[in-house]
């Protein structure tokens, strides 16, 4: 059929029909060394692996622990104020949160380490509660609606402390400036990543050790770092420490506490693979 077809052509379109079809077996030719190529690759890839049974690899693991007095204590501050009005609640709250801003800027606390967290207004309801008559053939009364009896404001700071011998009177200062919740400190490392870094070289020099006394009880030799993953860091320490003041003498009854930082522990662990042989 296709001969006949093609008998019954042109000499033009013959020509390009010839033209086609031998465009089409170039392209087939190319695909086909193409994919020849690329799997011969794969395979002798993969022959050489299995040549050579005395490639493998062995892993390795370091600890590296590094300690440093903490010298930053953050704070939680919180301001509650109640008012029957919006006007006299936020008003209260505004003055003591003023006030409390204030002292801790006094005691050496730069204004970049204090940070407004959170401010909320609640409003006070009262329902009615009225009862429902019992074995009375009337309905219960209707309710009234939910009215407004008061507002609740809460404004909390978070503080960061880098005079360790100021916590104490910071803790026990804000809430004679007004402040009923505190909470905190908790203990923390400024430059961080340096001690990290520190830690991560003892882990890694524990791991080339260990590396190379491996390798000798093995009777191999190390020839390349073929993998390498870390992980670590430090909890921050936290000294459980809350107090809410209702008023009256509550703050001035309270001795400032003595605040002990301690130290934390930085603490690094890395793995290494090598390539033996």
């Amino acid at each position: 059929n296709f001969m006949i077809i093609y008998q019954e052509l042109s000499d033009n379109q013959k020509k390009l029909a010839k033209g086609l079809f031998m465009l089409f077996l170039a392209a087939l030719t190319v695909f086909v060394g193409i994919y020849a190529f690329y799997y011969g690759v794969l395979g002798i890839g993969a022959w050489r692996g299995l040549g050579d049974p005395n490639k493998f690899q062995i892993t390795v693991t370091g600890e590296g622990t590094v300690y440093a007095v903490p010298d930053i204590a953050e704070l939680s501050i919180g301001i509650k104020s109640q008012g029957k009005t919006l006007k006299s609640a936020q008003a209260d709250n505004t003055a003591k949160y003023n006030a409390v801003v204030d002292f801790i800027k006094a005691n050496g606390v730069e204004a970049k380490d204090i940070k407004t967290t959170y401010y909320n207004v609640n409003p006070q309801y009262q329902y009615d509660n009225r009862p429902c008559p019992l074995l009375s053939s009337y309905p219960c009364p209707p309710q009234e609606p939910p009215k407004i009896v008061g507002y609740d404001i809460t404004s909390t700071l978070s503080v960061k402390v880098r005079n360790m011998d100021k916590v104490g009177d910071i803790l026990d200062g804000v809430v004679s400036a007004g402040a009923n919740e505190v909470n905190g400190p908790s203990f923390s490392i400024d430059d961080e990543n340096k001690l990290k870094e520190e830690a991560k070289k003892i882990a890694i020099e524990k791991a080339k050790e260990s590396a190379k006394k491996l390798s000798r009880d093995l009777g191999v030799r190390l020839i390349k770092i073929t993998g390498f993953s870390e992980s670590g860091g430090y909890p921050p320490v936290y000294y459980a420490r809350a107090m809410e003041a209702k008023g009256g003498d509550f703050a001035a009854s309270l001795p400032a506490p003595s605040i002990e930082p301690g130290q934390n522990e930085v603490k690094v662990s890395v793995s290494v693979t090598y390539e033996v042989k």
